[in-house]
């Protein structure tokens, strides 16, 4: 008893430092590229806590509500976001977010862990071409109601299911379909990631995939490192945070993959 009492002693502020860093971790990436951070952290919370995979999956959720809310502030004021935009995509997103949400109960989070890897991977990989081989080219902005009510049911969807906020989907979209530059589009996902996270969580709390003492530790520190993330974000050039968005999403993958597999 006496031994168990002080291995908690001692292991409870290393939990509490690398949930911190976590959230740390979470908040300034979604600030800095609009993805909601969900998705970097279900690895993290695997590999550095050793969560359960349906918890690592679920918990950041919630933690995208106040961590995009957070940088979408310092986006709006730097004036980034497209509302039209935000709405057009929620309109199918949010219904589709309901179904992915639903569709977890059915699948082991052996194949949830895998499938996260690999999507981070085919998303970073792409953005690593485009970000290192292809020059930046000034391109006009394209309106496509139809590929926004697909990216939004795709996003939504996503969103629910691997619980990555959408923003993984919505960036590349907005930014290859809709010929957006990085800076808004990461700003206009980063707000429509704040109004998906909450049917989302919500969903997954009532399956009891969401650990809520975590999640609001890691709530704590990531709001304000979203906003920072986002200040980052607009003093910096859009291939720059093409070139750290793909290099960093690759190498993650990767690392995550090998160690699921």
């Amino acid at each position: 008893m006496a031994l168990f009492i002080m291995l908690t002693i001692t292991l409870i502020p290393w939990f509490f430092a690398l949930v911190g860093l976590i959230g740390a971790v979470i908040g300034f990436s979604s600030g800095l590229f609009g993805i909601g951070g969900a998705l970097v952290a279900t690895p993290l919370l695997r590999l550095l806590v050793d969560m359960p995979p349906m918890l690592a999956l679920a918990t950041p959720l919630p933690v995208a509500l106040p961590a995009a809310i957070s940088g979408s502030v310092a986006y709006y004021k730097g004036g980034l976001i497209d509302f039209k935009v935000v709405r057009n995509v929620l309109l199918t997103a949010l219904p589709a977010n309901l179904i992915g949400t639903w569709l977890t109960q059915y699948v082991a989070g052996y194949v949830m862990m895998l499938c996260t890897a690999g999507f981070m991977l085919l998303v970073g990989g792409t953005f690593f071409v485009r970000g290192w081989l292809f020059k930046e080219v000034d391109e006009q902005e394209r309106s496509s109601p139809l590929a926004l009510a697909f990216t939004g049911a795709v996003a939504g969807f996503l969103a629910g299911f691997l619980a990555i906020g959408g923003g993984l989907v919505m960036v590349p979209a907005f930014v290859r379909v809709l010929r957006m530059r990085f800076k808004k589009a990461s700003a206009t996902s980063l707000f429509a990631v704040a109004v998906l996270s909450i049917p989302a969580s919500i969903g997954h709390f009532w399956l009891g995939h969401i650990d809520v003492v975590v999640a609001l530790m890691l709530s704590v520190v990531a709001a304000p490192m979203s906003f920072l993330g986002a200040k980052a974000a607009i003093t910096l050039r859009n291939k720059t945070l093409e070139r750290l968005y793909g290099t960093f999403m690759v190498f993650f993958a990767l690392y995550f993959l090998y160690r699921q597999l």
